[in-house]
């Protein structure tokens, strides 16, 4: 944050504050909506080159190092975060606005987007996708072909063909 104050003959005439962020935070759209409830972290590059989105200190993805910088494997998009414990690996993605925290794994070929989220000690793996308003959470896998979407919450069990 940044305030500036002018000063003239005692007096106040202008007064301004701005806030800024380093070049690389890209994701963050706000200190109020910070993402992982504004956990420490940082936004992350692609594979593909494009912007990533917000990796928390304590979360794990997997990174390739290309010409002298890291770029995820797994695709973070944009709007997406990956907080807490969570892991991310593979060719895994998380797109939209799409959460992965907790303990949760994604792994494989797996798709994590819309608004889905995916939370707790629950695992996405295998071809799975999770989409829509939908929260998979608790002690869950989703594996396989399956598709979890609409306004689901689905808090135990083990789901995949």
């Amino acid at each position: 944050m940044i305030l500036r104050l002018f000063i003239y003959f005692g007096f106040f005439y202008f007064i301004s504050i701005s806030f800024s962020y380093p070049a690389d935070d890209w994701c963050m759209t706000s200190f109020a909506n910070s993402p992982c409830y504004g956990a420490p972290g940082k936004c992350t590059r692609n594979l593909d080159g494009s912007l990533g989105g917000f990796v928390a200190d304590t979360a794990s993805i997997e990174f390739l190092m290309l010409k002298g910088f890291s770029h995820n494997r797994p695709h973070i998009g944009l709007h997406a975060s990956i907080c807490d414990n969570a892991r991310v690996y593979g060719d895994a993605r998380v797109t939209g606005n799409g959460r992965v925290s907790g303990n949760a794994w994604v792994t494989g070929n797996s798709r994590v987007y819309e608004n889905a989220w995916v939370s707790g000690n629950a695992w996405v793996f295998g071809n799975a996708r999770v989409y829509g308003d939908t929260a998979v959470t608790g002690d869950t896998w989703v594996f396989g072909d399956s598709r979890v979407f609409g306004n689901d919450i689905i808090s135990s069990g083990n789901y995949g063909f």
